[in-house]
C-alpha cells in the first residue's frame, strides 16, 4: 500500500549502495551576508564537493544531500556555508548513491535488445516514448546510459553498446517470463544523440549540459513507430501497440501520481515526491550527475527495478520523464520504500537540443530561454556580463538611456553618436557571455537575445551605467620650510634687494599661511605675516630691515613658525631660524645673502613688521617688531 507522505519529512537509510540514508534535515542557518548564488554558480559549488549526492538550487538556495552525518564537517561544505550564507546553503543527510538499473541485470523498457562489447553479453533497455524528429525521421527516446557499456567499479566507459533486435513481449519479465528472448525482426535502430551525465569527481567544473540520462533512437526502416504507451495487457500476442496510453505532450512533472511503463516491471505507478521532502533536482547515479525528480512505491509494488531503465514515465497523457535508476529507502519513522530517480524530458531535451515531436508534421522548436543579465555600473570600456544557455548566440545592442526611437521628445545622458551598437557573442561552457561596454560615461539602455539553432528568445532590457573615470589626485608635497640665507650680515639686510626669503611648502592651494617670528634678540616683539598658498602649495615671505643708518640694531638671531589655516590639533607647525650678524663678525656688506638672486613671491615686510612698533635710535623711525634698549 503506498505510503502517505504529505506531511512527512524524508529520510532515508545508508544500509546498502541503492539506498537513501537517514533523514532529511535542514542544516541550522545564521544570518550571513553572503555574494549572489545564481543557478550556474550553485551547480558548479556543489560539483566541487565529494560527499554531495544530490542538489538543487531554488528560490536562490543551494540543496545539498550528503549520506552521513559526518559528511556536514567536509571542510568543502563548511567554505560553502561562509562563502555564501548559512541560509542559502542547506544541506540534509540521508542521500547516498544510487544505481543505474543496469542493462545485463536484465533491464529494458518495451523490449530492445543490444551486444554489451566488454563481455559479449546480451543486455536490454527499455523503450520511452516514440516520435519524429525534425526532419521528420522517426526517433525513440530512453536512457542515455543505455548506449554506454560502463564499468561497475570505475564508472568509466567501456564503448558503445550496438542493438541486435526488439526483445518478445510474451516472454519479457513483465509479462510473467524470463525475457531477453528475440523477435527476430532485427536491431531497432542506431544510436543517435546520448548523454549519461558528468562524472561524480573532486574538483568537478563542467556546466549543466550533459547533466542528463537521455538518449535517442535512430529507428530502422523494418520499424514503423507509433504514439503511445503500452499497457502490457496485450503482450501475449507479442503486439504491445494493440493496448496502449496515447501521449498528447511533453512538458513539466506535477506532485500527485505519476505511471510508466517497462519491460521488466510494467505498467506502475509511483508518488512523486514533493521539492519540499527533497529538494534536489541534481542526484548521483552510478556515479554519474542526472537531473531529474524522485518517485515513491513500496517495497512489494516497486514503481521501477533493474532492467526498467529508459522506461517511460507519465502523467494522464503528458511525457514527463525515462527511468534513470534507484533504490531502496526508508522514511524517518522507519518504514521502507522504493526510491526511483526520472531523468526529466522537458529538462533534458532543452539541454539537448533534440527536436522531438509527436507527430510526423514537427512544430517549430521552442524559443530558448531568454538571457539573463541585471543592470551594472562598469568603468569605460569595462565588461558587461550576463549568462544564458551554453553554446548559445546572444546577440546584445544598446544605445543612451532615454534616447526616443521616434521624433525625438527624450534626450540622451551620453551624447556622443559613437555610443550606439551592437554585438553578437558565444556564451561559454559555463553559461556565461561579457562584451566590451562604452567607453563614453553616461546611462545606457541594453537589450539582448538567446538564439539557439535559428529560435530566438524573448528580450532582456537592463540598463548598463558608464562612470567617469576618477582622476587620482596628486599627493600633496611634503610640508617643509627653506631659509636662504640662513646668515645675513647687517649690513646687507637693510638692504630690499638682499633680504631674507622664507619659503613654505606641503599646503593646500588657496590656503592661509602665517609666518611668526616667535623668538629673537632681547625685547623682540613677535609679529606675524600672512600669505596665500600658491597651486603648488607654496608660499612665500621676504624679510629685510629698513634702517640702512642703524643696521647694527638688527643684530641676532630670529626664531620662525609657519602654520596653515587647514592645520589640525595634531599638525605641528614648520620651525626654523636665520641670524643677522653685526659687520665685524660677518662677512661685510653684501656678502652674506646673494639675496637679489630669489624670488619675491609672496608677502614682503616693511621692516619686520609694518607698524607693530616704534624705536627712536639715533634719531632716526625704525619700523620692526622689537624694542631694544639704548
Amino acid at each position: 500500500m503506498q505510503k502517505n507522505i504529505a506531511s512527512r519529512s524524508l529520510a532515508l537509510t545508508a544500509a546498502a549502495a541503492v539506498s537513501l540514508g537517514t533523514a532529511f534535515f535542514a542544516a541550522p542557518a545564521t544570518a550571513v551576508e553572503a555574494p549572489k548564488l545564481t543557478e550556474q554558480t550553485a551547480e558548479l559549488a556543489a560539483k566541487q564537493v565529494d560527499e554531495v549526492n544530490a542538489f538543487g538550487f531554488k528560490d536562490g538556495t543551494l540543496h545539498l544531500g550528503v549520506e552521513k552525518d559526518k559528511d556536514l564537517k567536509s571542510d568543502e561544505i563548511k567554505e560553502l556555508k561562509k562563502k555564501y550564507g548559512a541560509k542559502k546553503v542547506v544541506v540534509k543527510t540521508g542521500v547516498p548513491e544510487l544505481q543505474a538499473h543496469a542493462k545485463n541485470d536484465v533491464v529494458g523498457g518495451a523490449g530492445y535488445l543490444m551486444d554489451t562489447p566488454s563481455t559479449g553479453e546480451t543486455g536490454s533497455c527499455s523503450t520511452g516514448f516514440s516520435g519524429w524528429d525534425g526532419d521528420g525521421k522517426p526517433i525513440i527516446l530512453t536512457a542515455g546510459h543505455c548506449a554506454e557499456d560502463i564499468d561497475a567499479d570505475s564508472g568509466q566507459s567501456l564503448g558503445a553498446t550496438k542493438h541486435v533486435d526488439t526483445e518478445r513481449p510474451s516472454t519479457s519479465t513483465a509479462n510473467g517470463g524470463e525475457g531477453f528472448d528475440r523477435n527476430g525482426i532485427g536491431a531497432l535502430g542506431s544510436w543517435g544523440y546520448n548523454k549519461f551525465g558528468s562524472p561524480v569527481q573532486e574538483g568537478e567544473t563542467t556546466g549543466n549540459e550533459g547533466d542528463i540520462d537521455f538518449g535517442v533512437i535512430e529507428v530502422d526502416d523494418r520499424y514503423n513507430v507509433k504514439n503511445g504507451v503500452t499497457d502490457w495487457k496485450s503482450a501475449d500476442s507479442n503486439d504491445l501497440s494493440a493496448s496502449t496510453t496515447p501521449i498528447t505532450s511533453v512538458g513539466a512533472h506535477h506532485e500527485g501520481t505519476v505511471e510508466k511503463s517497462g519491460r521488466t516491471t510494467g505498467l506502475t505507478d509511483g508518488k512523486v515526491i514533493s521539492a519540499e521532502q527533497a529538494p534536489f533536482e541534481f542526484m548521483n547515479v552510478s556515479g554519474r550527475w542526472v537531473h531529474g525528480f524522485a518517485v515513491e512505491s513500496s517495497i512489494d509494488d516497486p514503481f521501477s527495478e533493474p532492467g526498467d531503465s529508459g522506461g517511460a514515465v507519465f502523467q494522464d497523457d503528458k511525457a514527463v520523464g525515462v527511468i534513470s535508476g534507484g533504490g531502496e529507502s526508508e522514511w524517518e519513522d522507519g518504514t521502507k520504500f522504493q526510491l526511483g530517480w526520472v531523468a526529466d524530458l522537458d529538462y533534458s531535451l532543452e539541454e539537448s537540443g533534440v527536436d522531438f515531436n509527436l507527430e510526423k508534421e514537427a512544430p517549430e522548436a521552442p524559443a530558448p530561454k531568454a538571457p539573463v543579465v541585471e543592470d551594472q555600473t562598469i568603468e569605460p570600456e569595462g565588461e558587461v556580463k550576463g549568462e544564458a544557455k551554453p553554446g548559445a548566440e546572444v546577440s546584445v545592442s544598446w544605445k543612451p538611456a532615454g534616447e526616443s526611437n521616434a521624433s525625438g521628445s527624450k534626450s540622451s545622458t551620453a551624447s556622443n553618436a559613437s555610443v550606439k551598437g551592437s554585438e553578437t557573442v558565444k556564451v561559454d561552457d559555463k553559461g556565461s557571455f561579457t562584451l566590451q561596454g562604452p567607453a563614453e560615461p553616461g546611462e545606457y539602455a541594453y537589450s539582448a537575445t538567446a538564439a539557439v539553432k535559428g529560435q530566438e528568445s524573448k528580450a532582456t532590457k537592463f540598463d548598463v551605467t558608464v562612470e567617469s573615470p576618477e582622476e587620482t589626485p596628486e599627493a600633496p608635497a611634503e610640508r617643509g620650510i627653506t631659509i636662504d640665507p640662513e646668515q645675513i650680515a647687517a649690513s646687507d639686510f637693510v638692504k630690499k634687494d638682499k633680504s631674507v626669503t622664507i619659503t613654505t611648502e606641503g599646503f593646500e592651494e588657496g590656503e592661509e599661511v602665517t609666518l611668526e617670528v616667535v623668538g629673537g634678540p632681547k625685547d623682540v616683539e613677535g609679529i606675524e605675516l600672512k600669505e596665500t598658498a600658491n597651486k603648488d602649495g607654496k608660499a612665500t615671505f621676504a624679510v629685510y630691515g629698513t634702517s640702512e643708518n642703524d643696521p647694527e640694531a638688527y643684530v641676532g638671531k630670529y626664531d620662525l613658525e609657519a602654520t596653515g589655516a587647514n592645520d589640525s590639533a595634531k599638525e605641528k607647525p614648520l620651525t626654523g631660524s636665520f641670524e643677522v650678524t653685526s659687520d665685524e663678525e660677518g662677512q661685510g656688506g653684501g656678502s652674506a645673502g646673494g639675496g637679489a638672486d630669489l624670488p619675491r613671491t609672496g608677502a614682503e615686510m616693511t621692516g619686520l613688521a609694518a607698524g607693530a612698533g616704534l624705536l627712536v635710535i639715533g634719531g632716526a623711525a625704525v619700523v620692526m617688531t622689537m624694542r631694544r634698549a639704548k
